[in-house]
């Protein structure tokens, strides 16, 4: 797994969303990440459904956009049967606990300012934590496109098995175990 690459901007820690973040403006590729944050992501907070977590700019920014990106992180549990067998060697026939990392997105106008893989470790660094909490095998995510897929693989993820006749429907899901995630985070804290 890679870690991130370090960022010439000093980022504010992510906080949960707030009903001003979400009349922000926020703006991304994917049409329906900008409607998510903007109509249902404090929705699913206040219903306690999923957090959402928001990179806010820098308060020596005033260049960038308010908010710089976001997550949302939500447990879920995947079939036994679409993960590879090194992955369920020794557990029950039971679906797989996981946490979900729902959606994540930076703002298009923050392409190329390692946004999504900050957004990404802060991530993997809650679902340790949670992780340690009340267990979970996995990290699960659901790539929206072909360019989501290749940074979520980009960052040690693996496709979930796929049956023949979803093989090419987006999004599709990847994984990466916890214990991947706890052994590239060895030597920091979460």
């Amino acid at each position: 797994m890679k870690t991130p690459a370090t960022a010439t901007i000093v980022f504010p820690a992510l906080t949960a969303i707030t009903s001003e973040d979400a009349a922000s403006g926020f703006r991304c590729e994917q049409e329906a990440l900008n409607q998510y944050f903007q109509k249902y992501a404090t929705q699913q907070a206040r219903r306690e459904e999923s957090r959402t977590w928001v990179l806010r700019r820098p308060v020596d920014r005033p260049d960038l956009p308010s908010v710089l990106g976001f997550y949302t992180l939500a447990t879920t549990q995947v079939e036994r049967s679409t993960l590879p067998s090194p992955v369920t060697k020794r557990l029950p026939d039971y679906p797989i606990r996981a946490i979900l990392i729902g959606r994540l997105a930076r703002d298009e106008r923050c392409k190329g300012m390692g946004i999504g893989e900050h957004l990404l470790d802060d991530a993997h660094r809650r679902a340790l934590r949670i992780n340690a909490d009340i267990g979970g095998l996995l990290v699960i995510v659901d790539a929206k496109n072909e360019h989501a897929a290749a940074f979520y693989e980009d960052k040690g993820y693996a496709p979930l098995i796929r049956s023949e006749t979803n093989a090419n429907k987006w999004p599709q899901r990847f994984y990466v175990t916890m214990a991947t995630l706890r052994a590239s985070y060895a030597g920091t804290s979460p």
